[in-house]
Protein backbone atom coordinates (compact mmCIF):
# COMPACT_ATOMS: atom_id res chain seq x y z
CA UNK A 1 0.00 0.00 0.00
CA UNK A 2 2.83 2.35 0.93
CA UNK A 3 4.52 1.64 -2.40
CA UNK A 4 1.28 2.43 -4.28
CA UNK A 5 0.96 5.75 -2.43
CA UNK A 6 4.58 6.63 -3.31
CA UNK A 7 3.98 5.81 -6.99
CA UNK A 8 0.82 7.92 -6.92
CA UNK A 9 2.69 10.86 -5.43
CA UNK A 10 5.44 10.50 -8.05
CA UNK A 11 2.87 10.57 -10.86
CA UNK A 12 1.24 13.69 -9.38
CA UNK A 13 4.65 15.35 -9.12
CA UNK A 14 5.41 14.56 -12.77
CA UNK A 15 2.04 15.92 -13.88
CA UNK A 16 2.53 19.10 -11.84
CA UNK A 17 6.02 19.59 -13.29
CA UNK A 18 4.69 19.05 -16.82
CA UNK A 19 1.98 21.67 -16.24
CA UNK A 20 4.52 24.16 -14.91
CA UNK A 21 6.86 23.51 -17.84
CA UNK A 22 4.05 23.95 -20.37
CA UNK A 23 2.92 27.17 -18.71
CA UNK A 24 6.47 28.52 -18.66
CA UNK A 25 7.01 27.65 -22.32
CA UNK A 26 3.84 29.38 -23.45
CA UNK A 27 4.55 32.39 -21.24
CA UNK A 28 7.89 32.88 -23.01
CA UNK A 29 6.23 33.65 -26.35
CA UNK A 30 3.99 36.60 -27.16
CA UNK A 31 0.72 35.32 -28.58
CA UNK A 32 -2.18 37.06 -30.30
CA UNK A 33 -5.44 35.48 -29.15
CA UNK A 34 -7.35 34.08 -30.88
CA UNK A 35 -4.40 33.13 -33.10
CA UNK A 36 -4.73 34.39 -36.69
CA UNK A 37 -3.67 32.27 -39.66
CA UNK A 38 -2.51 32.96 -43.20
CA UNK A 39 -5.96 32.02 -44.49
CA UNK A 40 -7.75 34.01 -41.77
CA UNK A 41 -5.38 36.87 -40.89
CA UNK A 42 -6.05 39.73 -38.48
CA UNK A 43 -5.70 42.90 -40.54
CA UNK A 44 -4.59 46.25 -39.14
CA UNK A 45 -3.84 49.82 -40.12
CA UNK A 46 -1.58 52.28 -38.37
CA UNK A 47 -0.44 55.86 -38.60
CA UNK A 48 2.14 58.09 -37.04
CA UNK A 49 3.24 61.74 -36.91
CA UNK A 50 6.53 63.17 -38.18
CA UNK A 51 9.53 60.88 -37.78
CA UNK A 52 13.28 60.97 -38.40
CA UNK A 53 15.68 58.43 -39.91
CA UNK A 54 19.39 59.16 -39.54
CA UNK A 55 22.84 57.64 -39.39
CA UNK A 56 25.82 58.46 -37.21
CA UNK A 57 27.40 60.92 -39.62
CA UNK A 58 26.23 64.52 -39.77
CA UNK A 59 23.93 65.32 -42.67
CA UNK A 60 22.35 61.89 -43.04
CA UNK A 61 18.99 62.72 -41.42
CA UNK A 62 15.74 62.27 -43.35
CA UNK A 63 12.53 63.71 -41.93
CA UNK A 64 9.08 62.48 -42.99
CA UNK A 65 5.83 64.24 -42.14
CA UNK A 66 3.56 61.23 -41.83
CA UNK A 67 3.51 57.43 -41.63
CA UNK A 68 0.65 55.17 -42.75
CA UNK A 69 0.80 51.39 -42.70
CA UNK A 70 -1.33 48.42 -43.65
CA UNK A 71 -0.68 44.85 -42.66
CA UNK A 72 -1.80 41.44 -41.51
CA UNK A 73 -1.02 39.33 -38.47
CA UNK A 74 -0.79 35.83 -39.91
CA UNK A 75 0.05 33.67 -36.88
CA UNK A 76 0.30 33.87 -33.09
CA UNK A 77 3.15 36.41 -33.26
CA UNK A 78 4.13 37.00 -36.91
CA UNK A 79 2.84 39.19 -39.70
CA UNK A 80 3.56 41.34 -42.75
CA UNK A 81 3.12 45.05 -43.44
CA UNK A 82 3.66 47.79 -45.99
CA UNK A 83 5.09 51.00 -44.50
CA UNK A 84 4.49 54.28 -46.33
CA UNK A 85 6.32 57.43 -45.22
CA UNK A 86 5.19 60.65 -46.92
CA UNK A 87 6.51 64.22 -47.03
CA UNK A 88 10.10 62.97 -46.76
CA UNK A 89 13.09 65.27 -47.24
CA UNK A 90 16.76 65.60 -46.40
CA UNK A 91 17.14 67.71 -43.26
CA UNK A 92 20.43 69.26 -44.45
CA UNK A 93 19.62 69.93 -48.15
CA UNK A 94 15.82 70.08 -48.20
CA UNK A 95 15.74 67.73 -51.22
CA UNK A 96 12.78 65.34 -51.43
CA UNK A 97 13.60 61.76 -50.51
CA UNK A 98 12.04 58.82 -52.33
CA UNK A 99 12.45 55.06 -52.28
CA UNK A 100 13.52 53.42 -55.55
CA UNK A 101 11.71 52.51 -57.69
CA UNK A 102 9.78 55.72 -57.06
CA UNK A 103 6.22 55.49 -55.75
CA UNK A 104 5.45 59.21 -55.46
CA UNK A 105 7.29 62.46 -54.75
CA UNK A 106 8.66 62.55 -51.22
CA UNK A 107 7.42 59.02 -50.47
CA UNK A 108 9.40 56.13 -49.00
CA UNK A 109 7.64 52.77 -49.15
CA UNK A 110 8.88 49.39 -47.97
CA UNK A 111 7.55 45.93 -47.23
CA UNK A 112 8.49 44.30 -43.94
CA UNK A 113 7.86 41.29 -41.75
CA UNK A 114 6.79 41.91 -38.16
CA UNK A 115 7.40 39.83 -35.04
CA UNK A 116 5.77 40.49 -31.67
CA UNK A 117 8.29 40.05 -28.84
CA UNK A 118 8.82 40.64 -25.14
CA UNK A 119 11.29 43.37 -24.21
CA UNK A 120 12.79 43.46 -20.72
CA UNK A 121 13.32 47.07 -19.68
CA UNK A 122 14.95 48.15 -16.37
CA UNK A 123 11.89 50.01 -15.10
CA UNK A 124 10.21 47.72 -12.62
CA UNK A 125 10.98 47.50 -8.92
CA UNK A 126 12.48 45.31 -7.62
CA UNK A 127 12.62 43.39 -10.93
CA UNK A 128 12.86 44.73 -14.51
CA UNK A 129 9.59 45.17 -16.38
CA UNK A 130 8.57 42.87 -19.22
CA UNK A 131 6.87 44.86 -21.99
CA UNK A 132 5.24 44.05 -25.30
CA UNK A 133 7.54 44.91 -28.17
CA UNK A 134 7.56 44.82 -31.95
CA UNK A 135 10.39 43.80 -34.29
CA UNK A 136 10.20 45.24 -37.81
CA UNK A 137 12.28 43.22 -40.27
CA UNK A 138 13.47 44.74 -43.55
CA UNK A 139 13.15 42.10 -46.26
CA UNK A 140 15.61 43.54 -48.80
CA UNK A 141 17.96 46.45 -49.42
CA UNK A 142 16.09 49.74 -49.54
CA UNK A 143 17.49 52.47 -51.80
CA UNK A 144 16.43 56.02 -50.91
CA UNK A 145 17.28 58.94 -53.22
CA UNK A 146 17.50 62.48 -51.82
CA UNK A 147 18.37 64.69 -54.77
CA UNK A 148 21.90 63.64 -55.78
CA UNK A 149 22.48 61.65 -52.59
CA UNK A 150 21.67 57.95 -52.32
CA UNK A 151 21.09 56.30 -48.95
CA UNK A 152 20.88 52.52 -48.65
CA UNK A 153 19.23 50.77 -45.70
CA UNK A 154 20.83 47.41 -44.99
CA UNK A 155 20.62 44.68 -42.38
CA UNK A 156 17.68 46.15 -40.53
CA UNK A 157 15.71 44.64 -37.68
CA UNK A 158 14.33 47.52 -35.63
CA UNK A 159 12.82 47.02 -32.17
CA UNK A 160 10.14 49.23 -30.66
CA UNK A 161 8.26 49.08 -27.37
CA UNK A 162 4.53 49.47 -26.86
CA UNK A 163 3.95 52.62 -24.81
CA UNK A 164 0.18 52.11 -24.90
CA UNK A 165 -1.24 48.59 -24.81
CA UNK A 166 -3.93 46.66 -22.99
CA UNK A 167 -2.83 44.44 -20.13
CA UNK A 168 -1.71 40.94 -21.08
CA UNK A 169 -4.69 38.80 -22.08
CA UNK A 170 -7.15 41.73 -22.28
CA UNK A 171 -8.87 42.27 -25.63
CA UNK A 172 -8.28 45.54 -27.45
CA UNK A 173 -8.29 47.08 -30.91
CA UNK A 174 -5.57 49.69 -30.38
CA UNK A 175 -2.00 50.11 -29.27
CA UNK A 176 0.90 52.53 -29.71
CA UNK A 177 4.47 51.46 -30.39
CA UNK A 178 7.47 53.79 -30.13
CA UNK A 179 10.73 53.41 -32.04
CA UNK A 180 13.37 55.60 -30.41
CA UNK A 181 16.91 56.53 -31.34
CA UNK A 182 19.65 58.93 -30.29
CA UNK A 183 22.37 60.25 -32.64
CA UNK A 184 21.59 57.60 -35.21
CA UNK A 185 21.66 54.61 -32.87
CA UNK A 186 18.50 52.67 -32.02
CA UNK A 187 17.62 52.77 -28.31
CA UNK A 188 16.10 49.28 -27.93
CA UNK A 189 18.60 46.75 -29.29
CA UNK A 190 17.63 43.48 -27.60
CA UNK A 191 14.52 41.46 -26.85
CA UNK A 192 13.99 38.57 -24.46
CA UNK A 193 11.19 36.32 -25.75
CA UNK A 194 10.72 34.36 -27.81
CA UNK A 195 14.13 32.85 -27.22
CA UNK A 196 14.52 31.38 -30.71
CA UNK A 197 14.27 34.86 -32.24
CA UNK A 198 15.86 37.00 -29.50
CA UNK A 199 18.50 34.98 -27.68
CA UNK A 200 22.06 36.27 -28.02
CA UNK A 201 21.20 38.80 -30.73
CA UNK A 202 21.64 42.56 -30.93
CA UNK A 203 19.37 44.26 -33.45
CA UNK A 204 19.60 47.60 -35.18
CA UNK A 205 19.43 49.61 -38.35
CA UNK A 206 22.40 50.05 -40.66
CA UNK A 207 22.78 52.51 -43.54
CA UNK A 208 25.27 53.35 -46.25
CA UNK A 209 25.73 56.92 -47.46
CA UNK A 210 28.78 56.72 -49.70
CA UNK A 211 31.25 56.29 -46.83
CA UNK A 212 30.73 52.68 -45.91
CA UNK A 213 28.30 51.00 -43.55
CA UNK A 214 27.34 52.75 -40.34
CA UNK A 215 24.73 52.44 -37.61
CA UNK A 216 21.39 54.13 -38.13
CA UNK A 217 18.24 54.77 -36.15
CA UNK A 218 14.63 55.77 -36.55
CA UNK A 219 12.47 57.85 -34.25
CA UNK A 220 8.80 57.17 -34.94
CA UNK A 221 5.55 56.70 -33.07
CA UNK A 222 3.02 54.33 -34.63
CA UNK A 223 -0.62 54.05 -33.54
CA UNK A 224 -2.04 50.66 -34.50
CA UNK A 225 -5.74 49.86 -35.02
CA UNK A 226 -6.81 46.22 -35.43
CA UNK A 227 -9.76 45.31 -37.65
CA UNK A 228 -11.32 43.46 -34.68
CA UNK A 229 -10.59 42.97 -31.01
CA UNK A 230 -7.81 40.61 -29.99
CA UNK A 231 -5.73 39.97 -26.88
CA UNK A 232 -1.94 39.99 -26.64
CA UNK A 233 -0.63 37.42 -24.18
CA UNK A 234 2.79 38.65 -23.08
Amino acid sequence: MKRIRLVGLAILAILALSAITATTASAENVEVLPAPTKTAPLTFESEGPAGVLEGEQVGSAIECKELKNKGEITSANLGVATLTFTGCKSVISGAKCESLPKVAAGTIELKVDIHFVDVLLPKGEPAPELMLGLAVILLELLHVECGAALLILIGAIVLGEFTKAAESGVKTKQGTVLFEQAKGIQSVKECDFDKAFCSGKTFGLYIELGKGREKGGIKQEDKITLAKEAAFDY
